[in-house]
C-alpha cells in the first residue's frame, strides 16, 4: 500500500498519521509515507548513522520492510546517491 509498498498488516501496525488530520495516508501524504517509514525502520532497530550495507545491523533492520535482499541493495545504492 501506498508509495513505500506497505503491507497490510504494516499499515497498521507502523503507520503514523504525521501531517496531523486524522488519518495514515501511505498514498498521498508524504509526511505520513516518510513518518510511517521512519517508524517501521526504528521500531526494528534502526540505528541512525550506522552503515545499512549488506551484513550489517541496518541491512537486516530492512528486512521487516522488504525481504528481497536485491530489493534492500538498491534501496541502498539509492541512498548512497542521495548523500
Amino acid at each position: 500500500i501506498g508509495q513505500t509498498q506497505f503491507l497490510p498488516s504494516s499499515y497498521i501496525k507502523y503507520g503514523v498519521d504525521f501531517d496531523g488530520n486524522g488519518h495514515v495516508d501511505l498514498r498521498h501524504s508524504i509526511p505520513d509515507v516518510l513518518a510511517s517509514t521512519a517508524n517501521l525502520l526504528k521500531v526494528n532497530g534502526w540505528q541512525s548513522g550506522q552503515p545499512y550495507d549488506m551484513g550489517s545491523r541496518n541491512f537486516e533492520v530492512m528486512r521487516e520492510w522488504n525481504r528481497s535482499e536485491v530489493y534492500r541493495r538498491t534501496i541502498g545504492a539509492f541512498a548512497d546517491r542521495l548523500r
